[in-house]
């Protein structure tokens, strides 16, 4: 009876992959307060923490509710990334990072299936970044970057005997390529603003559980920042994601994977010594616009801590 009851479960749960995007595997984007070139020969070291939560379906457009053997009550995750860049010359830089979802949890509204929780390392980052243009006396600068993610943590994991869905892997399973652009420019008075706009490609997952392959990603975000004091930074991010819906085997595209969000970023930074960030920040989707049915987002609260490092700053000699 136990094992027919799993391999019901597993069917069910193979099912509601389709209406989950809030868990989505692998590394989430975020690039709000990022900066993503790096001075000659100094070196940034960051610890990021995100914590997201969802409970809420829709429709379209709308909110909806949907009572079906498996549907969820709502979703969350806590994970940590640390990330290190170096600048290599005055225009070029590099950047790693490596993710660990502490938790990845479903609960679903029926008490015979109660949670399934994933956790590990997620993917391994590796990011390069030019300085295309750069006009020091207006504070402008243009870079183009390029980023590779590896799926080096934990893929095809299980719950108690049972596969978790795919939104519940710690990694994403997938190579996945993406490109883009980072802008920066000041603005009169302590006013200035950044911009990220990346479009992102996943390889095919050819895996024991799953055949698998994620949608295309555009994210494109305009974020403006005022310098309230030396030591404090205020700024609101808008950010728009657009996902193409998944494909399994034979190019078949799957029910409910693909949306469109729209996200307000507000967030502040204090500044220790010039050189030690602290940021908060809370994303907050404004619009959801879903293939079908889908469970969103809701908020999600991060922490970052960056710390700059001046290699070239030559030891003092007595």
């Amino acid at each position: 009876m136990k094992l027919f009851l799993i391999f019901i479960l597993n069917i069910l749960l193979f099912q509601n992959v389709i209406f989950a995007q809030c868990c989505g595997a692998g590394n989430p984007i975020s690039v709000s307060t990022s900066d993503n070139t790096i001075e000659a020969k100094k070196m940034k070291v960051g610890l990021n923490y995100r914590f997201s939560f969802s409970d809420t379906y829709y429709e379209e457009m709308h909110k909806t509710t949907l009572e079906f053997p498996t549907a969820l009550k709502n979703s969350n995750y806590n994970y940590l990334n640390v990330n290190i860049g170096y600048g290599i010359t005055k225009r070029l830089s590099a950047s790693i990072s490596l993710g660990y979802y502490i938790n990845k949890t479903e609960t679903f509204k029926s008490d015979l299936f109660g949670k399934f929780n994933g956790s590990g390392i997620g993917d391994l980052d590796l990011s390069i970044s030019y300085k295309a243009y750069v006009h020091s006396r207006k504070g402008i600068e243009l870079a183009p970057y390029f980023n590779v993610k590896f799926p080096v943590g934990k893929f095809d994991c299980e719950d108690n005997g049972i596969k978790l869905p795919i939104s519940l892997q710690p990694s994403s399973g997938s190579f996945r390529y993406s490109g883009g652009i980072y802008f920066y420019t000041n603005l009169p008075k302590r006013f200035f603003i950044t911009s990220f706009n990346i479009f992102e490609y996943a390889q095919r997952i050819k895996s024991y559980n799953f055949n698998y392959k994620y949608g295309n990603t555009l994210f494109l975000s305009a974020d403006a920042n005022y310098k309230a004091l030396e030591s404090l930074i205020v700024g609101i991010q808008a950010s728009y994601e657009y996902k193409s819906r998944s494909k399994r085997e034979n190019n078949q595209e799957l029910y409910g994977t693909g949306y469109q969000t729209i996200s307000l970023t507000p967030h502040i930074t204090f500044v220790a010594k010039k050189n030690t960030f602290f940021s908060l920040l809370i994303d907050i989707p404004v619009f959801h616009k879903v293939e079908e049915i889908q469970f969103v987002n809701k908020f999600a609260l991060q922490l970052k801590i960056n710390h700059n490092m001046d290699l070239n700053k030559k030891c003092s000699t007595k």
